[in-house]
């Protein structure tokens, strides 16, 4: 029997069945931070049967659904999670989406089809690509910091970007919302997508974090979108080791991108974005981490002293790669 919208919030956000409300509560919040940490300590089994059925009810409900994905563990897991409940449904497997910014391992691709023919999922599988610029070339994470004039952030203390509430890198923009914006834009209003599914985990930060207290699992959205659209985040109580342990449970190939260049997380290789991208850099022990982490340094260095010099420290402090930072520190200008 199918579930109706006009069922409670519990259907599709699934709030703990015990309530931990404090007597005191913020006013934004409607899950709470003692509720979510339970969840998270919850076992892997629970968490699945959990994440299941949250998917399962939100297919019943949409008409037309996709799910993002960098195809990184928690994207391939919420990916095997999503073909699971289809098959039992008994219903097609949805589109499976990825924006490839051209800024990536060299690896990613070959897995790429190697997992899609694990999950058979190559016939629901589209890839995105930047936008093209005046002179035909595709837009790059490079090409969009010499257009700003920086390398973009999500560090409001160095985003230079003002009339943004939240501010959104200009390549993450550009890169990954653009295309896939631009495609959802065009289609006739009867072939709309009214639903799509992120493999966040609150864990990941404390942006996420929060937008699990305010928003739950899933929510109606706007945000970077050309119309509203539900979001559903069914990895949002799982911690990395749920991830580990499930992908080791199924058998799910890895991508070896991980390894080989030592990195905790995908997507944008060269990311300037987050927090201590330098020392993940600095870390992969081939060429290209070094490669990407000089070309960003050189773009600090030439646009912003103050970041640059925040990111010599860092290095410094962890003793790492001290030959590019004498080589940046004594050379005003270096060919890339």
């Amino acid at each position: 029997m199918k579930i109706t919208m006009n069922e409670t919030d519990n259907t599709l956000r699934m709030f703990p069945d015990t309530r931990n409300i404090p007597e005191i509560k913020p006013k934004t919040f409607i899950l709470f931070p003692k509720e979510l940490n339970y969840k998270q300590s919850e076992s892997l089994e629970i968490k699945q049967r959990e994440s299941l059925e949250l998917i399962k009810n939100h297919l019943k409900i949409f008409k037309k659904c996709f799910v993002a994905s960098s195809h990184g563990h928690d994207s391939i897991v919420l990916v095997h999670l999503i073909t699971r409940a289809c098959k039992a449904l008994n219903i097609p497997m949805i589109d499976v989406w990825l924006n490839h910014t051209l800024n990536i391992y060299k690896e990613e691709p070959e897995y790429w089809k190697k997992i899609n023919k694990f999950l058979s999922i190559e016939n629901n599988f589209r890839i995105f690509y930047p936008p093209k610029l005046a002179n035909g070339k595709q837009a790059t994470v490079y090409s969009i910091a010499e257009s700003v004039g920086h390398l973009p952030t999500f560090r409001k203390a160095h985003n230079k970007t003002k009339n943004q509430s939240f501010p959104t890198p200009e390549c993450c923009h550009i890169l990954k919302k653009q295309s896939v914006n631009s495609y959802l834009k065009q289609l006739p209003l009867e072939h709309r997508y009214d639903c799509h599914f992120v493999g966040t985990l609150a864990i990941e930060s404390r942006i996420r974090r929060l937008g699990v207290l305010q928003r739950c699992r899933s929510y109606l959205t706007k945000y970077d979108k050309p119309y509203k659209i539900q979001t559903v985040t069914p990895l949002s109580f799982w911690l990395k080791k749920d991830i580990a342990d499930y992908m080791t449970m199924f058998q799910i190939p890895l991508n070896p991108a991980y390894t080989i260049h030592n990195q905790q997380r995908l997507g944008c290789a060269s990311c300037p974005a987050h927090k201590n991208w330098e020392l993940r850099l600095a870390q992969d022990p081939t060429s290209e981490g070094l490669g990407m982490l000089k070309r960003n340094l050189i773009i600090l260095k030439e646009t912003d002293m103050d970041r640059f010099n925040s990111s010599i420290q860092l290095l410094q402090k962890h003793k790492l790669v001290p030959q590019l930072i004498n080589e940046l520190q004594l050379t005003n200008k270096i060919m890339i």
